[in-house]
């Protein structure tokens, strides 16, 4: 859906999930925050999860997050339905389902026309339907650039709720979506592929993480994540760390949206290529086995990513089957392994 000639991601210098501030910068500025202790308080930002989560009652908890960033896509109905898929994934990666959004935008008013506004509120509405959420109200400034994001509210029993820890030796690792939102979106916006080549990556961008388990495979999880911004190997970072455990990851595994090996290899990168790859490298083992477009599939900063997943091994087979109705591109990447000297240890195939 198409409303206006102007290409948004010409008015930004970056835009998505790359524009995020480095992980190494944002934990050490919240190490500088006191500690926040509470008994309700089942997760905070102590472990970098996806979503905060306070309990209310013994069966009922709140989840909450918020999610902005400039264009990451041109077409104003997509933008704001990549936006909301993207806010709304925290919330599915913490086994909760979203049920309010609140918008959160900045719009130049001088720059661009009301019909683009008009445009990117309606993908954004569509896409938190189909979440099966409620888009309830919101704040807006005029900005010099265009920002769009929202803020969640999602609900869940505590002991329903996933964290990016649990992970056990024996899980299986699976990745919902593939890779390579970052370069790509680098690519067209510098009209490096066409249209139709970033068609596949908006499509999963605006693809909902929700995956509607029945209960006993919810329960078949023992640790998730969103992969978004800090790239394949630093949301697993967080995970392997909060897990006590070490990830190995199969790369020859890992599913690539098409044309992200080619532009990769062109050395079409963002700057999140490199802070994601200094934040982990102290942590993974295995790269010299690693071709250089692998390495830095696995660090592309994804928008709007899959769900990272650990799942128990007796009901892998019935998890992909009920997960691979929606998301088809969903594959096994790893394993997880009793902790050694490093976090994540990959391997080539």
């Amino acid at each position: 859906m198409s409303t206006s000639p102007v290409r948004l991601t010409h008015t930004v210098t970056k835009g998505g999930c790359a524009a995020k501030i480095a992980a190494g910068t944002l934990s050490e500025v919240l190490r500088a925050l006191p500690a926040v202790s509470h008994p309700d308080l089942l997760v905070g930002f102590d472990r970098l999860d996806d979503a905060a989560v306070w309990r209310v009652t013994p069966e009922l908890a709140i989840v909450q997050t918020l999610d902005f960033f400039t264009p990451i896509v041109d077409d104003p109905f997509d933008f704001g339905s990549v936006a909301a898929a993207n806010a709304l994934s925290d919330v599915f990666a913490m086994g909760a389902r979203p049920i309010t959004a609140l918008t959160i935008l900045a719009f130049p008013l001088g720059r661009l026309p009301q019909s683009v506004l008009t445009a990117l509120l309606a993908g954004a509405d569509a896409t938190i339907r189909e979440a099966g959420a409620h888009l309830v109200g919101g704040h807006s400034i005029e900005d010099d650039t265009l920002k769009l994001g929202f803020s969640v509210t999602g609900l869940v029993h505590p002991q329903r709720l996933w964290r990016n820890a649990g992970a056990r030796p024996g899980d299986a690792l699976v990745l919902t979506k593939a890779l390579g939102t970052g370069t790509l979106a680098g690519a067209r916006k510098h009209d490096e592929i066409d249209a139709d080549t970033m068609r596949q990556a908006i499509d999963s961008m605006r693809q909902v993480n929700r995956l509607d388990l029945p209960d006993r495979l919810h329960a078949a999880v023992h640790a998730a994540t969103d992969v978004t911004g800090f790239g394949l190997l630093g949301h697993a970072l967080h995970l392997a760390q909060g897990s006590g455990v070490t990830l190995r990851l199969d790369a020859a595994a890992v599913p690539r949206l098409a044309g992200a090996e080619d532009t990769l290899r062109r050395g079409i990168l963002t700057k999140a290529h490199g802070s994601n790859g200094h934040y982990v490298s102290a942590h993974v083992g295995g790269r010299e086995g690693l071709a250089e477009v692998d390495w830095l599939t696995l660090v592309d900063p994804q928008t709007s990513g899959g769900l990272l997943l650990a799942v128990a091994p007796e009901a892998l087979d019935a998890l992909l089957d009920h997960v691979r109705e929606r998301f088809v591109r969903t594959a096994v990447i790893g394993r997880v392994e009793p902790r050694s000297e490093r976090a994540i240890e990959l391997q080539a195939g």
